[in-house]
């Protein structure tokens, strides 16, 4: 697809309901417990809820959160806030107290969707403790002085804050506004502005809010379909979460440009997802690494017909070649491709399925997809590096990110005068121009697809009480390539073990950013006054203390 064929001049309200104009009876979602919807019904019900949005006060610009896993309402609300002109912000649902009171105020969020419980946890009470001093009234409006943007919440499923608007209730006060009066369909909603806000954790150790536009999310999902080439008789199961790029980018725009079906996965078991790829007779399958493994060592795996498996798509976190080889032989899935990507700018290299040459599936992350100009500099001076040499990957493209939301000196930070983004991942290109990872030079590690910075961790161990300093670094995982290790210096005496710790943030912050090890110093190893501590060297004496056999396949350079 070359520049002159992109789509730049739709809305992705529009670019949907023109695809789903066209075969209307197609089957657009697959649910294991909600049956299914037609791209034709997909539209009726998007355009049923924003009419019901812009009935209860949701306009053009409005922040909205959407706090919820992988059910329909997350798809549905995906559309519908497009239609509005509006800009969503998916919420992780493993979100806790404080990263939704981060989220809510960052964002500037004026309407929380939240799916009332999410794995046994109850939003409802982690919003509460969130916000402690929410005001709920009798007319489904709410009110704090800490939050005092945040006007409403919808709430999916029941209820049992009185006050709080339903999800379904909404859908009937769509009744009192005109179809024609859509935003989408009455006045221009420019393919360039925001449609999505997607959190990621910044070099800092603060969240940054990327503004990704209707124009990025549906050109990059063209691409992405052709390279897997999918079409109407595909079948796509996606059990990564929605709110990543891999499951709203990669998955739900993919399939939307080419008429596929995605089966969607609630709640993500190795079982549940062997089972639905043989029921759904899927033809294929996305997943981070870690997703592969837990199939492949599944006692039950040879027990399932995956034969209707044909392409599918390992990415999300360095994806090890011998499990590339044993996905593709022993799950037989012969048309897989590998992918690197990232929130700023969706998916930047990717293999395509009809790639024939193993080495290239096994060993390179696949060649820049359309509209992606990529080049290797020396991370220190900025020069541009020749084939084969090792240095930062940098990439330039109209899918890019708006920039991070109100944050310019951030955005300014990463992406140079000439309009290149600098990712912070190190790599090689070949001369085939198909790229290679192989480190990264950003204070993060990558837990099961799940970005970790270790700023942000340290700063929520900070706020623990008799905490005095932390620092965590990654430690190598067989099954997830990451987790976290903290080096906690506390007063002596006030905490005698880590169990309280990791005890206290179980309710305030997302699992994966409480350290699955933390040891309790007086020092740090290392540590001497007057020097910075090197973070490399705490790695290694983490790997130690656990006596970790292991060895991480990238290069990972702390700054």
């Amino acid at each position: 697809m070359s520049y002159q064929d992109w789509i730049n001049n739709l809305s992705l309200g529009e670019f949907f309901d023109r695809q789903a104009d066209k075969i209307p009876a197609q089957k657009a979602l697959i649910t294991p417990d909600q049956g299914n919807f037609t791209f034709g019904a997909l539209k009726d019900i998007s355009d049923q809820l924003a009419q019901g949005m812009m009935s209860v006060g949701i306009k053009r610009g409005d922040k909205i959160g959407v706090w919820a896993h992988n059910i329909p309402e997350w798809v549905f609300l995906f559309l519908g806030i497009s239609k509005l002109g509006a800009v969503m912000v998916p919420i992780n649902p493993n979100a806790r107290s404080r990263d939704l009171a981060y989220y809510l105020k960052t964002a500037d969020i004026k309407v929380l969707f939240l799916a009332k419980k999410i794995n046994g946890s109850d939003n409802e009470e982690i919003l509460k403790k969130a916000i402690p001093d929410l005001q709920v009234f009798s007319s489904g409006e709410v009110a704090s002085r800490e939050f005092p943007l945040l006007k409403k919440v919808i709430v999916i499923g029941d209820s049992t804050t009185s006050g709080f608007l339903n999800f379904e209730d909404l859908l009937k006060e769509a009744s009192k506004v005109r179809k024609s009066d859509l935003p989408f369909l009455k006045e221009k909603i420019s393919p360039f502005d925001p449609v999505l806000i997607k959190f990621t954790c910044g070099l800092t150790g603060y969240s940054r809010g990327v503004m990704l536009t209707h124009f990025g999310l549906i050109n990059n999902g063209l691409t992405i379909a052709k390279k897997q080439d999918f079409g109407p008789s595909d079948i796509l199961c996606v059990p990564v979460p929605f709110h990543y790029i891999f499951g709203f980018w990669m998955g739900l725009m993919a399939s939307f440009s080419t008429h596929t079906p995605i089966v969607t996965v609630p709640k993500y078991t190795p079982l549940a997802v062997l089972k639905l790829l043989e029921e759904k007779r899927c033809t294929a399958l996305y997943g981070v690494p870690t997703i592969f493994a837990d199939l492949l060592n599944h006692a039950e795996l040879p027990t399932f017909n995956l034969k209707s498996l044909r392409t599918g798509m390992m990415s999300g976190d360095f994806c090890p070649p011998d499990l590339m080889q044993q996905t593709i032989e022993t799950m037989s899935i012969p048309e897989l491709t590998i992918a690197y990507g990232i929130t700023e700018i969706g998916l930047l290299t990717q293999t395509s399925c009809k790639e024939t040459r193993r080495e290239k599936i096994l060993s390179t992350v696949g060649e820049p997809l359309d509209g992606m100009e990529m080049k290797i500099v020396n991370p220190i001076t900025g020069e541009d590096l020749p084939t084969g040499a090792k240095g930062e990957i940098c990439v330039r493209t109209p899918v890019m990110m708006k920039g991070y939301y109100n944050m310019p000196q951030e955005t300014a930070e990463l992406m140079d005068q000439d309009g290149w983004f600098h990712t912070g991942d190190l790599g090689t290109k070949d001369e085939d121009n198909f790229y290679r990872i192989t480190g990264r030079r950003r204070n993060m590690l990558i837990r099961g697809g799940e970005n970790i910075y270790p700023l942000e961790v340290e700063k929520y161990l900070l706020s623990f009480p008799g905490v005095l300093d932390a620092r965590v670094v990654g430690v190598p995982s067989r099954r997830l390539g990451e987790e976290a290790f903290a080096f906690v210096k506390t007063n002596n005496g006030i905490i005698s073990s880590a169990q309280p710790i990791r005890e206290y943030f179980r309710n305030e912050i997302s699992r994966h950013n409480i350290p699955r090890w933390i040891t309790l110093v007086e020092q740090f190893p290392g540590e001497k006054e007057g020097t910075n501590l090197d973070r490399n060297e705490l790695r290694r004496e983490a790997i130690k203390e656990i006596n970790s056999t292991e060895e991480h396949p990238l290069t990972i350079i702390y700054d």
